[in-house]
């Protein structure tokens, strides 16, 4: 069987051959892999399993759409990383010098298997393991622990802590972000008229963003109109515009895996002073957090304050979401980084410089919904606006 399978040996490469395949310099890689393996050294492990598509590329540029099937990075204490992976991942990995090894699966054989023969050679030793990632499954997790002589600890956010602050050249990918997801709101924003569909507006953004420089993103955009838009996630589905509906739009971009969004909000014909009235709420939420995100305040004391207007409104029954959070590296299903920090109520999180943020605040009425966002860098002293354009509820004749 395993004739059907190409050479599994590693191709031959010469020194810096591959080096555009990396997103940042090698030096920035160098010096992830140094402080990951001294937090490894420091709790006297051998090494580290990650299991999420994100760490494994914050660490060594490495990506794949293929991570739907088992895969893995094992980070020794000392050397380069080696990645467990399906075979036809393996040349993607072997394209890049941050990695030392590729151990390839063949379709026919178990992938863990494949994990604990690789283990089972550095002997009885302890190991960190991901446990909170989602690409390791409980299965996966009992059947390792059974047939590996490792014992393995929780390893969990040591790489997730790093990757709330950005880098001046991830910001850089960030504010090109910014600039393609601009071009595809723009045009979304253009395209909405009656006797149209919400795909064609949702092509619009898609084809707009993508053009101005965007990669695949790591979730959909958010492209609803009608009452459809009054149910959170709801998607485009053949819907054909008509005049008095909401249409809310909420995209986004991404350069090197890097993502920025943003969200407006359109009415097609005259708004009612329901549509006005929420509107203008959320513009308040979203410049009263410009305004207060900055180094040393806390995340719940942002999200409080950015509460208030809308409490005294009396719709605080409407906005059920956090304000804003982390964004920078996405891979699907999830564009953000809000699983590590976001600003929420009762958030203990001092912000730092060189933070990023989508701040998002959006409303589900009966019959409609709306976002108005942007997102931001924490700067020294507040907030660096990555998205600019007008926030005005979108009125069109």
């Amino acid at each position: 069987m395993q004739d059907l399978y190409p050479d599994t040996r590693a191709p031959t490469q010469t020194a810096g051959h591959w080096i555009d395949e990396l997103a940042f310099d090698p030096s920035d890689y160098a010096e992830r892999l140094k402080f990951v393996q001294s937090h490894l050294s420091n709790r006297s492990l051998a090494g580290g399993l990650l299991f999420d598509p994100e760490n494994m590329f914050w660490l060594t540029g490495f990506q794949t759409i293929g991570y739907f099937t088992f895969q893995c990075m094992f980070v020794p204490v000392h050397g380069l990383p080696k990645v467990i992976t399906r075979i036809v991942n393996r040349d993607m990995a072997l394209a890049l010098p941050t990695i030392g090894g590729v151990e390839a699966v063949l379709d026919t054989q178990d992938p863990v298997d494949v994990l604990s023969t690789v283990l089972n050679q550095i002997g009885a030793v302890q190991i960190g393991l991901e446990t909170g990632s989602r690409y390791l499954s409980v299965r996966d997790y009992r059947r390792l622990t059974d047939v590996c002589t490792s014992t393995f600890v929780d390893w969990d956010g040591v790489i997730e802590h790093q990757r709330r602050i950005k880098t001046p050249s991830q910001i850089e990918c960030m504010r090109k972000a910014a600039r393609a997801v601009e071009v595809g709101m723009d045009a979304a924003l253009k395209s909405i008229e009656p006797g149209k569909s919400d795909n064609d507006v949702a092509a619009a953004l898609y084809h707009g963003s993508i053009a101005a420089g965007s990669e695949y993103i790591g979730h959909p955009p958010m492209v609803v109109t009608g009452k459809r838009s009054a149910l959170c996630f709801a998607l485009w589905k053949r819907k054909v515009i008509e005049r008095g509906d909401v249409v809310l739009l909420e995209g986004a971009a991404c350069i090197d895996r890097y993502h920025v969004m943003m969200a407006r909000s359109a009415v097609v014909g005259k708004p009612t002073d329901e549509h006005k009235a929420t509107a203008d709420a959320l513009i308040s939420v979203l410049e009263t957090a410009i305004e207060t995100i900055k180094p040393g305040e806390t995340a719940g004391e942002i999200d409080r304050r950015c509460r208030v207007g809308i409490e005294e409104l009396g719709l605080a029954k409407y906005f059920k979401s956090r304000v804003a959070y982390g964004i920078g590296i996405g891979f699907p299903p999830n564009w953000a980084e809000g699983h590590i920090y976001a600003i929420r109520p009762g958030d203990p999180m001092i912000i730092e410089e060189n933070m990023t943020f989508h701040i998002i605040p959006t409303m589900f009425r009966e019959d409609f919904g709306m976002a108005i966002s942007d997102s931001v860098r924490v700067t020294a002293t507040g907030c660096e606006l990555l998205t600019c354009y007008p926030r005005d509820l979108v009125i069109v004749d």
